[in-house]
């Protein structure tokens, strides 16, 4: 009786095959992760064009595009900003929640807060201070924790995110189309009950450039280079001379550094942003002697993609603008007439 073997692998057969997995597996998580991210870029092009549609059909039912953020002269004084610039800094992304398909959160929220001439107090401060950390955080509506997903972008953790520093209830420029300009944001610390519970943001409006751009060395202001968001802003569409096509309405930020994250944005208070910070790169080596250099900071635009910074024109088209816009370069002065409206420059775009 003859017995047959049963054949099978050897020892090193068996490590050529999971050698030859192992570099398969190699191979296709670098295609996996691209193709999650196109997907991703994709979702955070449709949201930002979904926003600017938004902001549009709220400029057709109330003949002016939503506000750049809101600062009552009768909102009381809060426990970090005094009278007549007290709040409630409602930011634009509030404004247009019944137009992303969210009015039952708009609806939630007292309607004193979207009044230009509110007796409301700062939206965060709202109820007795509870909050232990020294910020005086109030007992906000709860319905701010709403996680909205047309407003945060899928390729940013900004919702799992747990930021150093706290989340900004409040991320405005103030100007009023004139001189007299001005910066100021707020935050709500990260501790429990308060701040990364926030419901997130990716997005904040154009709110233009506080410099002339053909001479931005000078820093001169000029009126023309405002964007169509600004503090208590009443745009019409047709005051956008520069063209729809032509001008930025909404775009990226994390909100903080992009390598370690210290802030990110809430929905709520998501405002306006200026351009003169362009559009840096995610990091940066200071030079000798420095601490500090041109990278993507909580005053910047940025965002987690690869290379880029997306951004809506008024008319509802996204772009992509690469990242390393910082002054003095070509592209930075293109970056600060594409943000304002009326300051009719002709823009190369090829510069970006």
């Amino acid at each position: 009786m003859v017995r047959r073997l049963r054949g099978g692998f050897t020892l090193i057969e068996l490590l050529v095959v999971i050698a030859i997995i192992a570099v398969l597996v190699g191979l296709l998580l670098p295609a996996v992760q691209k193709v999650r991210e196109a997907a991703a870029r994709m979702s955070c092009q449709n949201n930002l064009k979904q926003i600017t549609l938004a902001a549009m059909n709220f400029e057709s039912t109330n003949g002016v595009l939503p506000p750049g953020g809101v600062v009552s002269p009768l909102s009381p004084n809060n426990p970090w900003e005094k009278a007549p610039d007290g709040g409630p800094f409602t930011g634009t992304l509030a404004f247009l929640l019944p137009y992303v398909e969210q009015n039952n959160v708009f609806t939630q929220l007292d309607p004193n807060l979207f009044n230009f001439k509110s007796t409301a107090p700062a939206w965060a401060y709202t109820g007795t201070p509870i909050s232990g950390d020294g910020n005086s955080t109030g007992n906000y509506n709860k319905v701010c924790n709403t996680i909205i997903k047309t407003y945060v972008c899928p390729s940013d953790n900004a919702q799992d995110s747990s930021p150093s520093q706290g989340v900004w209830d409040m991320m405005m420029w103030w100007s009023d189309a004139n001189p007299s300009l001005g910066w100021t944001a707020d935050l709500v610390y990260n501790t429990p009950g308060y701040g990364a519970e926030l419901g997130a943001s990716n997005y904040l409006a154009n709110g233009g450039s506080t410099l002339d751009a053909p001479a931005a060395s000078a820093g001169a202001f000029n009126a023309s280079c405002i964007g169509p968001f600004t503090k208590n802003s009443k745009t019409k569409l047709t005051a956008i001379s520069d063209g729809t096509s032509n001008t930025l309405a909404f775009g990226e930020s994390l909100g903080g550094e992009v390598t370690a994250r210290d802030f990110r944005l809430s929905w709520m208070g998501s405002a306006a942003l200026w351009a003169n910070y362009g559009v840096p790169p995610d990091n940066c080596s200071p030079p000798s002697g420095s601490t500090s250099c041109d990278k993507a900071e909580w005053w910047t635009f940025s965002s987690k993609h690869s290379g880029i910074v997306q951004f809506s024109m008024c008319d509802g088209s996204v772009r992509g603008i690469a990242k390393g816009i910082v002054y003095p370069t070509p592209a930075w002065t293109a970056f600060l007439e594409l943000s304002g409206m009326h300051d009719g420059q002709v823009i190369d775009q090829s510069a970006f």
